[in-house]
């Protein structure tokens, strides 16, 4: 007689064949649009319009990420949107949205939190992070999630109708940089008349980062020390491994892990250096991230700056080149 093990792995084979498929790119955005419409006429000021939809064409939830903040997808209560299914990690993905120049849209960033199951794109393609000016679609077990750029009260009224609205989005283009030596670049492309691109380019880049050995004097772009009463050591970061993102857990996949923490959360915190700006993104932790008094969800760390994991680790960041 098989033991317990075996008929765990048993079932969760046959879970796997017979799991629901998510709705592609138009289907999802055609069941969505109404949703996203709404949200669309509401939005303050440059957003990232997010919604999932189930596999039976039903809108899960639908959020607005405004300019310069993060949202974290998932599992657990703490999530901005919640993807009750047993299969989604507690904390699954972080999408971050940022504006390059004052009123644009804002381009899109999107991380798996290294859970060993990635998103697929439009075009089929497995992902752990990927970097979106328009229109992006990501399919995570039965879920298919949208992230619609707006610029918000300057943006033109959507079309009445889905099939149209779906018609005048800019066509998709995919790049892969997933090279070490391709980790910096910038967007371009032509607009229309209407100020609309002609495509968008939705970048794939290479997935958070495990630091291994420290770095050498010559490649650190700064230094964290974590300080607590289990745990006491410093890491020297290179700006590489910033770009593509660090983060801190209990998880072994974390690019630094803090197992012995009970208060720090299996993933707890995520560093990405965007531009010229260092961000601190707290991935919906139990304890929370705070900075002094205050919990934080999303913040810059400038060149000398302290935050504080639950109630047990101080960490200290120190940039080292100017």
């Amino acid at each position: 007689m098989p033991d317990e093990n075996e008929k765990t792995r048993v079932a969760g084979l046959s879970d796997m064949n017979l799991r629901p498929r998510p709705l592609g790119a138009r289907e999802a955005f055609i069941a969505a649009h109404d949703r996203l419409r709404e949200l669309a006429s509401i939005a303050p000021c440059p957003a990232v319009l997010v919604a999932a939809v189930d596999e039976r064409a039903r809108v899960v939830e639908a959020v607005l990420v405004e300019s310069g903040d993060s949202l974290i997808i998932g599992r657990h209560t703490g999530c901005g949107l919640r993807l009750k299914s047993g299969s989604v990690s507690l904390r699954q993905l972080v999408v971050h949205a940022r504006s390059e120049s004052p009123g644009a849209a804002p381009v899109t960033r999107l991380w798996d939190l290294n859970t060993q199951h990635p998103f697929r794109t439009e075009d089929g393609q497995p992902s752990a992070a990927v970097i979106a000016q328009g229109m992006l679609y990501a399919a995570v077990e039965q879920y298919a999630l949208l992230f619609v750029p707006t610029r918000g009260p300057s943006e033109a009224p959507w079309p009445a109708r889905a099939e149209e609205a779906w018609g005048a989005l800019p066509q998709r283009q995919f790049i892969d940089r997933r090279t070490p030596s391709a980790t910096r670049f910038r967007h371009s492309q032509r607009l229309r008349l209407d100020g609309q691109p002609y495509q968008t380019q939705i970048t794939r880049v290479g997935p958070l980062m495990m630091l291994g050995d420290h770095e050498g004097p010559e490649a650190a772009w700064g230094e964290l020390r974590l300080d607590g009463k289990k745990k006491v050591e410093s890491h020297r970061i290179s700006l590489d491994r910033l770009e593509q993102g660090v983060l801190l857990g209990r998880y072994e996949r974390c690019g630094i892990p803090l197992e012995d923490l009970q208060d720090v959360s299996r993933v707890h915190l995520l560093l990405v250096q965007i531009g010229e700006e260092l961000l601190a993104i707290d991935t919906a932790s139990t304890n929370g991230t705070w900075d002094g008094q205050t919990q934080i969800e999303t913040t810059t760390l400038d060149d000398l700056d302290s935050l504080k994991l639950g109630d047990v680790l101080h960490i200290h960041w120190h940039r080292l080149h100017a």
